[in-house]
């Protein structure tokens, strides 16, 4: 293990996001979306088992039954994000008392204590920028969830988790996704960074040469500075330990400005919530160009680099087998994982002594486009009130899959041979219904797909091995996979799409070997493999004399072999 990151080692973040409740996102929660002309009125229907519906018992309860939907006809279209979901009620009263019940529903007592007793060290809780306030009068935002984040963290220290909340929003939208708050026709980070106006590079700077901010980015500082002090001032200080200053800000976002932003925020949150409070920061979905030496001081100790990780939303990933999938985050994940943060920004030997890696969300999700098959649960609710494939069924050879999965991930995202990372959050805690249910945390903790997670000092790795040792436990059974929608319908020019080549993906493993040194490597090239081929020879030769002995020294040796104890044909030494 690398000394420079040995201590962060000693206990490692094993976290699991609060996703879709103080910033909706409609995947998550498909019922609330599916507004009828009684809720535009204040008159509330709950969905059948809707996740976020007050108790059967409350007098704000009323059942979306047969005479209820006769009369509550569906608003179209659907709102699509937070922005439009306020936006359709008219008046500001109305939209607030729906959040409302939301708000106070949706996360329960309970889930903290099944969050625990899965051994989760961490929660990450997505906030609205709006959340303090700051709503100007053309936008429908409503506050009104800060109490129910403060019944969060009391929860939470019941519970000794720990609570890293993070502006999941910003004014213009950061990325124009739905998850900014507001979804726009393209993703883009303009919106944010420049006020809508057309690019400039470089940035705009004043006569003394620093970064002008636009006035959003000046109001995603506020609302850093208003929350961070809303935090110490209603002492929290002691279970929110960390504080992440905007979720994912889009590739085109302008580099000065991004990193202007984020030390002019870290600055904030170490100034109102103490100077061991961790920060972390969003990498524009390109970890890499932050290995410049950039926050490698030791001044920015417990600062992460944080990155997300999916299957599903570019067609190439969607149609890998399941060995591929494992294979896909051995090499792809991992390359990306390990791309940053170094001391030595070529070598990539010695981990950074200040900024260190988080992955803040992944899944179990690998064959299902969310937004197409949402579209298909948004019309399913509004045809005959059901949302489809709601008591969707996992069948146990999936479920073996989804495990192995998820082990993959953990171990990747863990880095234990770099050293470079500190952990990981899951997305989400739970989900309403089956449609999406491998992004579900909660119920794969219960059918068994994702593991107990390990106690703080012990490795993902230790537990169960490496990540190529997972490519050769995994059932390569092709009809687990469902790919949804049809690959024929998409146009492949995705922003996140990439070209999948690595040999190992490209094999589904099987041009990995493993001599008898514990060695993994392609026996189809570079000189080294015949010297590998005689020493086969040699101890085959051994073998057949009898020498047990030699076999159990070589097995031995084997499994004590490095942690990583394995080469890709990318990756094999040359001589």
């Amino acid at each position: 293990m690398p000394e420079a990151n040995e201590d962060q080692k000693q206990r490692w973040i094993r976290g699991v996001n609060i996703g879709g409740w103080l910033v909706l996102e409609r995947f998550i929660v498909p019922y609330f979306f599916a507004l009828t002309t009684c809720h535009l009125l204040g008159d509330f229907h709950f969905y059948p088992n809707q996740i976020d519906a007050p108790p059967t018992d409350s007098p704000l309860y009323k059942l979306m039954d047969k005479e209820a939907l006769s009369k509550c006809k569906p608003v179209q279209p659907y709102p699509v994000d937070e922005y439009t979901l306020t936006g359709a009620f008219s008046s500001k009263e109305i939209a607030k008392a729906y959040m409302t019940v939301h708000w106070d529903n949706f996360v329960k007592r309970d889930d903290i204590r099944k969050l625990k007793e899965a051994g989760v060290t961490h929660i990450r809780v997505p906030l609205g920028h709006w959340i303090m306030g700051d709503i100007r009068d053309d936008e429908p935002w409503v506050d009104g969830g800060w109490p129910y984040f403060k019944r969060l963290v009391e929860w939470c220290r019941e519970e000794e988790i720990e609570v890293w909340p993070d502006i999941h929003t910003a004014p213009g939208s950061q990325n124009g996704f739905d998850n900014s708050g507001m979804l726009l026709p393209n993703p883009t980070c303009h919106g944010w960074d420049m006020d809508n106006a057309s690019a400039v590079d470089p940035p705009l700077s004043n006569l003394s040469g620093d970064v002008v901010l636009s006035s959003n980015v000046l109001r995603s500082l506020k609302a850093v500075d208003d929350i961070t002090a809303a935090i110490a001032r209603d002492n929290m200080t002691d279970t929110v330990t960390g504080f992440g200053i905007l979720n994912e800000p889009f590739a085109n976002c302008q580099l000065d400005v991004i990193r202007t932003f984020d030390r002019q925020a870290f600055a904030i949150v170490r100034k109102n919530m103490g100077e061991h409070t961790n920060v972390y920061i969003g990498d524009t979905f390109d970890a890499k160009k932050f290995n410049d030496g950039f926050w490698t001081d030791t001044k920015y100790k417990g600062t992460f680099l944080d990155s997300h990780y999916y299957h599903v939303f570019d067609e190439r990933p969607r149609h890998l087998s399941p060995r591929q999938h494992i294979a896909l985050v051995c090499q792809h994940n991992r390359i990306d994982t390990e791309s940053c943060c170094y001391e030595d920004q070529i070598k990539k030997t010695v981990p950074s002594k200040g900024i260190s890696r988080i992955i803040g969300e992944w899944s179990a999700s690998f064959d299902t486009l969310v937004c197409d098959k949402l579209d298909d649960v948004m019309a399913g609710i509004a045809s005959d009130g059901i949302a489809p494939e709601f008591d969707r069924q996992i069948s146990m050879e999936r479920q073996a899959f989804l495990q192995s999965f998820v082990q993959a991930q953990m171990i990747v995202y863990e880095s234990v041979e770099k050293g470079i990372s500190s952990g990981w959050f899951y997305w989400t805690f739970k989900m309403e219904g089956g449609a999406f249910a491998e992004w579900d945390f909660l119920r794969g903790q219960k059918e068994g797909w994702i593991p107990k997670i390990p106690s703080p000092e012990t490795s993902s790795t230790d537990l169960y091995g490496t990540c190529y040792d997972i490519i050769f436990r995994t059932k390569d059974d092709e009809s687990i996979v469902h790919e949804f929608p049809n690959p024929k319908s998409l146009d492949l020019s995705n922003w996140q799409g990439f070209s999948i080549s690595d040999d190992v993906v490209v094999t589904h493993g099987e041009n990995l070997e493993m001599d008898l040194s514990g060695e993994w490597y392609n026996p189809s090239t570079t000189s080294e493999t015949k010297h590998n081929s005689m020493i086969h020879g040699v101890v085959m030769l051994y073998c057949l004399l009898g020498l047990v002995g030699l076999i159990a020294i070589a097995t031995k040796s084997k499994r004590n072999s490095k942690k990583n104890g394995y080469m890709s044909i990318d990756d094999f030494p040359k001589k």
